[in-house]
Parts: structure tokens; sequence; C-alpha cells
């Protein structure tokens, strides 16, 4: 199939949008581009003309007022990794090649979880605490170290995959794997299978979250697995909310079962700009380091995810088999 015979929608933020072309359209200048500036539809005014001769999506979200109208839809693009809102909205008929932008945020995030990890360790959150007092104090308590420490990373896809990478080459960490399919890595010294994690959280320093959302993991986190970890350990989440169990995560955090905590990532909808509601306890606890689900958004975000589209594209017009495909539905 030449490109000069589709017509792809771009959608999301007006911004992002405008970048996307720009990087699509110069890779591939034949290409029929149709902008779409909307996150998320609020009514069908906003359909754009031309809608019924889409061929590909690639958006950030799946459209409820646009997409039906689409006439021969054959593939739908994730511009992010996460997909279970796209499935939740049954959208997207099983005819239609579904992928994501799996890979391409991992070394922005592994380097988030990294710094997460030196702000604890390094007790960042007091000094920054004495520099607003104008406050001298070296007796902050004594600092640890990241060298020849456990890091349990909960799922070893791109991300966490990249995790167990930069702790080890960077801080000679000792890596513990847990994955269902993955049994060898060369960075993890370990890898276990999810039924034996209970076996192993005691004698974690760090643990990290970084598995897809799924039936499956809903949950995965709770006070058992809380309660087994050590009072000096640190829980960090950069997967989905619903993986770890809030209210358990509260307790563990208040209670001092754990040393604290760091997530990027909360409870509903991952494309929603806020999720975690201001009145919420999180927000007070001296434990607990909160960033506002940006660890993905650097200056190559909009770059890498193109450039992984564009890989994708060329695969489609040649009728080679996509990368990232997601087949449950």
């Amino acid at each position: 199939m030449k490109e000069g015979d589709l017509t792809v929608l771009i959608g999301g933020l007006g911004f992002m949008v405008q970048e996307y072309v720009n990087f699509i359209q110069a890779r591939f200048p034949k290409l029929n581009i149709l902008p779409y500036p909307i996150l998320a539809e609020s009514d069908s005014n906003q359909i754009p003309e031309g809608i019924e001769k889409v061929d590909i999506v690639a958006s950030f979200n799946a459209y409820p007022y646009a997409i039906p109208k689409i006439e021969h839809l054959k593939w739908f693009h994730i511009l992010m990794t996460g997909y279970e809102h796209i499935l939740e909205t049954n959208l997207i008929s099983k005819d239609v090649s579904l992928t994501t932008s799996a890979g391409s945020v991992s070394i922005p995030v592994a380097e988030a979880v990294m710094g997460y990890l030196l702000f604890f360790v390094k007790k960042q959150r007091a000094s920054l605490e004495n520099q607003k007092k104008h406050k001298m104090d070296r007796m902050l308590g004594q600092m640890r170290e990241l060298h020849d420490r456990n890091l349990c990373v909960l799922g070893l896809g791109h991300l966490g995959k990249e995790i167990a990478k930069k702790a080890k080459l960077g801080f000679n960490m000792n890596i513990l794997g847990v994955d269902k399919y993955v049994t060898q890595f060369k960075y993890a010294d370990q890898i276990i299978t999810p039924d034996l994690l209970s076996q192993t959280l005691g004698s974690q320093d760090f643990v990290v979250i970084s598995l897809p959302y799924t039936p499956e993991t809903h949950g995965m986190m709770g006070e058992s697995e809380l309660k087994q970890m050590k009072s000096t350990a640190y829980l960090i989440n950069i997967a989905r909310g619903e993986i770890l169990d809030k209210d358990a995560f509260s307790l563990a955090l208040k209670e001092n079962w754990i040393a604290g905590g760091a997530i990027d990532v909360f409870w509903g909808d991952p494309t929603k700009e806020a999720v975690l509601d201001e009145a919420d306890e999180l927000w007070d606890l001296d434990n607990l380091f909160i960033t506002a689900h940006n660890a993905t958004g650097t200056d190559r975000y909009i770059e890498r995810t193109a450039q992984l589209f564009g890989d994708n594209l060329e695969r489609f017009m040649a009728g080679d088999p996509l990368l990232n495909v997601i087949n449950e539905r």
C-alpha cells in the first residue's frame, strides 16, 4: 500500500497534534494527514470533515463520535503505552489492528525512578525544607546508598528492563525481576514468577511496579504484600494506580509498614490531567513523593512516539507484522 493512498487521523492535545503532523509529514510527504486536535470529544460537532475516508488513527484516546463514522478503519495506534482505556470503549473491533507506543518512554521513566530512589536515600526532602528555612543542618540522620542494595522490579517489559539496566549499570544494585513470561535478562540477578513474590519481598530494599494493568495484576500489591516488605523499604509505582491497593498503601505509609513511597500514577482514567483529588490525604504524607503523571513528558516524547508510529507505518505499507500489537479483545 502506498502512502499517497492512505489517510491518517492524528488526535490529541492541540500543540502535540501539530508536532506529530510535522514529524510524520516530513517522513511521509505524500501521506494524507487529518489533524484532530481533540484529547477527548464532548459532542459530535467536533468531528472533522473527511472522517469517513480515514484508514489509520494515531491517537491518545478512542473517539466515541468520530470513530463510528469511519467507514473502513484498518489500524488504531495508541500514542502512549497504556491501552486499557481504549479496550474499555469497545470502539475498536477485532478486525482492526491495535498497537501501542510501548518502549518509547522507557528511558525517561527509568530515569525518574532512579531520581525517586536517590530522593529518599539522600534525604533530599529534608535538605529542601532546610534550604527554605536558611538552615544548615548536617545532622539529617544517616544517609544510605543505592550501591549493592536489593531492587525488585515487578514486570520486565520494555520499562522494567530499562529500570533494571540503569540500576545495575549505574548503581550496581542487586536486581530481582518478577515476570510471568521473561525468564532471562542480562541485568537481572534473579527472575521469579509472580506467585513467588511474597517469599522474596521481605529481603528487598526497593520495589518498583512496572507492570501493565490487567485483571490479573489488579490489586497485586495489597495489604499482605505491603506488610511483608521491610520497614526500611520503599515502594515506587510508575505503572497504573490500580495495581496498588490505595487503602492499604495509605495505611502502610501512615503506620510505617514501609519507609516511604513515590507515585507518578494514580487511580482512575490515566488520560485525565488530574486523578488525585486535592483533598486526598496522600498529599500530606511526609514519606510519600508525588509527581503529576509526568515522568514520560520529556522534550523527546513526541519525537520518540512519532518515530515508533512511523516505523510501524512502514511495516503496515509493506504488509509486515506490526510492533506492539494488542490481541486481548
